[in-house]
């Protein structure tokens, strides 16, 4: 299976009462980026730039359907999230639970929650989630 396609993916947040909820069937694409903060410490003397490992951060964002299930959908989970400052666990998995398919675990924190409704679509939900303590881990399904 050396190509796979993105809906089977699946993301799991866990919320503010630490339930576990599967919020896959609401959202059309998840972008998933890492990045590292490489200080540079180059002297008087050195010929190129040096640097040394730094700081690592990983974002996680998503469009959804907006959805008006009270409790179950997927902005009551988010906006709760937001309302409060509960590091959540997140789960990604980018080809869905397919055995040997690799999948993201981590502490994140939701960053932003944003709400559009065009006149002539249906009305969408954008999030973003920050990698909040430890870093992503990878393992497999």
């Amino acid at each position: 299976m050396p190509y796979q396609h993105g809906r089977n993916g699946v993301l799991v947040v866990w919320d503010s009462s630490a339930a576990s909820r599967n919020i896959s069937g609401d959202i059309t694409d998840v972008s998933y980026s890492g990045k590292r903060n490489n200080p540079e410490v180059t002297g008087l003397g050195d010929d190129s730039n040096q640097r040394i490992a730094g700081l690592r951060d990983v974002t996680l964002q998503a469009n959804c359907i907006y959805n008006t299930d009270t409790g179950s959908g997927v902005y009551d989970v988010l906006d709760d999230l937001m309302s409060g400052s509960t590091i959540s666990l997140v789960r990604y998995y980018p080809v869905g639970m397919i055995t040997g398919c690799a999948f993201l675990t981590g502490c994140m924190l939701i960053s932003s929650l944003g709400v559009k409704g065009p006149v002539n679509a249906p009305v969408g939900l954008s999030f973003e989630m920050q990698l909040a303590s430890g870093s992503m881990s990878g393992s497999t399904v």
